[in-house]
Formats: C-alpha cells, structure tokens, sequence
C-alpha cells in the first residue's frame, strides 16, 4: 500500500519511453550524483543546482537530501519507498521557494515498466494544499508550467540515456 495519500491532492503526471536498459534507467533518475544533468530549468521553475546528502547514501528507505535549484531555494527529498529497479517514492518538505506558502507536503513517484526494448518511466506528483485557497493558486500554477518542467527533465534525462547507447 502507497505512503501517498489519494484524496485531497493534486497530481501531475508525464511518461515517456526510453530505449535503454531498466536498470539504467532507474539509477540515472533516483540517484543525486546526476540529477543536476537533467532536471533543468523551464520556464519560472528553475533547475537543480546541486544536492546535499542529509541521511545516505540517497538508496533506502529513509534517506534524506537537500535537492538545492538555481537561485537559492530548496527542498528536502526522503525516500519513503525504493524498489529498484521498478519504482519509488519521495516525499518532499522544507518547501524554501513559493510552494512553501502553498503546502507542507509533496509526494515525487516514478515507475520503470519495460515495454519491448524500451522502458516506459513515469513520474508523478501529488501536492497536499495548506488551504482551499491555497489549492486554487496551486492549481494554476500547475497547470502553466509544472507538468512542462516534470517533462523537459524526462526529455533530458532521455537524451543522456540513449546517448550512452
């Protein structure tokens, strides 16, 4: 049974598929040591900077990072379920940049499923909201430009994939 919960969140969701092997696949994504490579900027969300290791390494359940973005702001990432190399869950706080005024708690998902020789990665987001005011602006604000910045990073992280093939 998922961490996550089902009710009262907002969830966004982009999938693409990869021709590269599953367990690639899942180390390039859940790991720290690249993530600066391809969750880059788009639009006003900005990319990752760096990431600091608060509890590792970044491999069970448990562990904790800082994911540091361009700017300034960062969040704090706790992996709260890791099944490699089909699938985890991360729970994000300590929200330093405007979501910090809009909820406590996001949940980060990805799943490796094969499909043929490609590997379908899918991400999702769920954001709890503070208040109902607070889900209306996060609403907005999702839909202009968050599942844009979910996507470009699979995109990056695509490229690197197969450019490795």
């Amino acid at each position: 049974m998922s961490v996550v919960p089902t009710s009262g969140v907002l969830k966004r969701k982009v999938q693409v598929n990869v021709k590269c092997d599953k367990q690639a696949a899942f180390d390039l994504i859940s790991g720290s040591d690249k993530l600066a490579d391809w969750l880059k900027k788009s639009g006003p969300i900005p990319g990752v900077k760096d990431v600091d290791i608060l509890e590792g390494p970044y491999d069970h359940v448990g562990a904790r990072r800082k994911t540091n973005f361009i700017g300034g702001d960062s969040v704090i990432e706790k992996l709260v379920e890791y099944n490699p190399p089909g699938n985890y869950t991360y729970e994000v706080t300590e929200f330093t940049n405007f979501f910090g005024k809009l909820t406590n708690k996001a949940y980060g998902q990805f799943w490796f499923d094969e499909e043929g020789e490609d590997v379908r990665v899918t991400w999702e987001y769920s954001f709890t909201s503070k208040n109902f005011f607070a889900r209306i602006l996060m609403s907005v604000v999702l839909s202009m430009g968050y599942r844009k910045f979910m996507l470009k990073g699979l995109m990056n992280a695509k490229g690197l994939l197969e450019s490795k093939k």
